[in-house]
């Protein structure tokens, strides 16, 4: 997502698309909205023992700071003062608020859970509720392992289905905890297209154009990545789609964030072919250390 600013590089010719073993549509083939979902993993794809050190599947959803709560609905990233600030990334040119029922008393919620599933919907704002909102005409939700759980290295993974539309933008991504910038990796983006999503990362050590992924649209795909102090690798569905040397700024504690944004120079903007609500779909969110 880029948490200083807009990502460089991404929608143009230094975006490489993936087409190796992807192109001959095995990767097309992703799980099926009503297969069952699989249970935490014993190895990696790569085959690395795995240790499972958080699962939530989403039979209730657990908001940071209530009793056992996991999730924070806004970030916190060392930005002094306004809530508002918190609330969206201007660097983005996001043109959304992500909120929940408590914002400003607005009784907004973007988050449903049913069926083990978590729905993150983005939607314009109610015509009642413009002057709350600071002009924002769109509302959003964001979750966020922080302060909860964070961990250096291991096997990060989300099983979801992808909204579609100009200028929503979802995304599942890692941040450090102790709150600096970059690193940061960013496990799936999509840019209204859910045909296809971007895996990168950013670093002060070292630059990467990020690598387009083709997927099958409109069902169920995991989206994970494997960080250890010598590699970053990326997966769909349990195959591997990009490696990189890991960069020396990113051997500390990360927590993980899903989210829609809205906006930006990168995904566009919405318009009137923009078919809202658009729902991020979350089956699981699952992280593991590697046993070793």
């Amino acid at each position: 997502m880029n948490v200083r600013g807009i990502r460089a590089g991404k929608g143009g010719g230094a975006v490489a698309a993936l087409v190796l073993a992807l192109a001959l549509g095995a990767c097309l083939r992703g799980p099926s909205e009503a297969s069952a979902a699989p249970g935490p993993l014993k190895t990696s794809p790569d085959g690395r023992p795995l240790a499972l050190t958080f699962d939530d599947e989403f039979n209730s959803f657990r908001r940071f700071p209530g009793p056992g709560g996991v999730w924070r609905t806004t970030f916190k990233d060392g930005r002094a003062g306004d809530e508002f600030e918190l609330r969206t990334l201007k660097g983005n040119k996001e043109v959304q608020l992500y909120v929940d029922p408590e914002f400003q008393r607005l009784g907004l919620n973007p988050f449903r859970v049913a069926n083990g599933m978590l729905e993150i919907a983005a939607t314009p704002a109610p015509a009642g509720a413009a002057a709350g909102l600071r002009g924002y005409r769109y509302v959003s939700g964001l979750i966020s392992t922080q302060p909860a759980f964070a961990q250096t290295y291991g096997y990060f993974e989300m099983r979801a289905k992808l909204p579609r539309g100009k200028g929503v933008w979802p995304a599942f991504w890692l941040l450090p905890a102790d709150l600096s910038w970059p690193p940061e990796v960013d496990i799936m983006e999509s840019v209204g297209d859910p045909s296809k999503y971007y895996v990168t990362y950013h670093s002060a050590a070292a630059k990467d154009s990020g690598t387009e992924v083709p997927i099958s649209p409109d069902t169920f795909h995991t989206f994970a990545v494997s960080w250890d102090s010598k590699d970053v690798a990326w997966f769909v569905d349990g195959r591997e789609v990009k490696r990189l040397p890991t960069p020396a700024d990113m051997h500390k504690p990360m927590f993980m964030v899903a989210n829609v944004a809205l906006g930006g120079d990168w995904a566009g903007y919405p318009d009137a072919t923009t078919p809202f609500p658009a729902k991020l779909t979350i089956d699981y969110i699952r992280a593991y250390r590697f046993a070793r």
